[in-house]
C-alpha cells in the first residue's frame, strides 16, 4: 500500500476540484475517493482535504484496513460485489454502488435484516454503453430490477450508477451518460428517494458533471498514478 503526504493529496484535490467545479456549474456533487491500493493511513487524510466519502473495489482488501480508517469517511462499494462477500461489509457500507441483479439484492436485505441495519443504500448499475464485459442490467431490464428492489424492506435505491466503455471517444462517452441520465430523471419523477447518480473517474469525471452526474468516483487525480495500472486510470487533461 502507499503512503501519501496531506501537502501533495491536498494540491491534487484542489486543482481536481476546479476542474470538476467547471464541469458542474453550480450543480452540487459528492467527490467519492476511490481508495484502491492506498493505505489505511493516506486514506485517514481525506477529511483535511475536503473529502468524506471513499470507495473501495475489493472486499477483500478493505477487510483488510478498514480498522485503521477514521469514522468520519463515509464507506461505499465501487466495484463489483459477488452476493458471498456482502456479510463482511454490510455492518459498515453506506452505498453499494453496483447492483445489477435480483439475487444481489436480496442477499443484500437478507443480511442487512440479519445484522440489524433498518436500510441500506444501493444504487442500481445500468449498462447504458451495452458493452458485454461491463456489469449492470440494460436499459430495458432497469424497471423490473428497481421495482424487485423496492419490494425489498431493508434496501433503499438511492440513485444510478453507470460507467462508460474505456473509449477514446467523448461522443461514446457523452450518449453513455447522458443515457443515464435521462433514466435517473425518469425514476427521480415517481420516487423522492432517488437522489444520485454516480457517473465518472478521473478519465471521464468532466464529461459526466456536464452530463448531470452527482457523484464521481475519483482515484488516479486524488492519489496519482498507481503502479501496474492501464491507461484507463488517465487523469483528467
Amino acid at each position: 500500500a502507499m503512503d501519501q503526504d496531506l501537502e501533495t493529496l491536498r494540491t491534487r484535490v484542489n486543482e481536481v476540484r476546479t476542474k470538476l467545479d467547471a464541469a458542474a456549474q453550480g450543480r452540487p456533487y459528492t467527490l467519492l475517493a476511490a481508495s484502491k491500493t492506498q493505505s489505511a493511513e493516506t486514506i485517514n487524510l481525506l477529511p483535511q482535504c475536503g473529502i468524506f466519502d471513499y470507495g473501495e473495489n475489493r472486499v477483500q482488501e478493505w477487510v483488510e484496513k478498514h480498522e485503521k480508517i477514521t469514522k468520519e469517511l463515509r464507506f461505499h462499494q465501487i466495484g463489483r460485489l459477488q452476493c458471498n462477500k456482502i456479510k463482511y461489509i454490510i455492518k459498515d457500507v453506506v452505498l453499494i454502488h453496483s447492483v445489477d441483479k435480483p439475487d444481489l439484492a436480496r442477499e443484500i436485505d437478507r443480511q442487512a435484516a440479519k445484522c440489524g441495519r433498518d436500510s441500506v443504500g444501493i444504487l442500481l448499475q445500468v449498462n447504458t454503453a451495452r458493452e458485454e464485459q461491463k456489469g449492470g442490467v440494460s436499459p430495458e431490464e432497469l424497471a423490473a430490477l428497481y421495482a424487485y428492489c423496492k419490494e425489498l424492506e431493508h434496501l433503499k435505491v438511492r440513485g444510478l450508477m453507470c460507467m462508460a466503455p474505456n473509449a477514446p471517444d467523448e461522443g461514446i462517452t457523452r450518449r453513455t451518460f447522458a443515457d443515464a441520465r435521462r433514466l435517473f430523471d425518469d425514476l427521480r419523477a415517481q420516487d423522492e428517494e432517488i437522489q444520485i447518480l454516480s457517473m465518472g473517474m478521473s478519465h471521464d469525471a468532466h464529461i459526466a458533471l456536464e452530463e448531470g452526474s452527482t457523484l464521481v468516483r475519483l482515484g488516479t487525480s486524488i492519489f496519482g498514478r498507481r503502479e501496474g495500472y492501464g491507461p484507463e486510470t488517465e487523469a483528467i487533461k
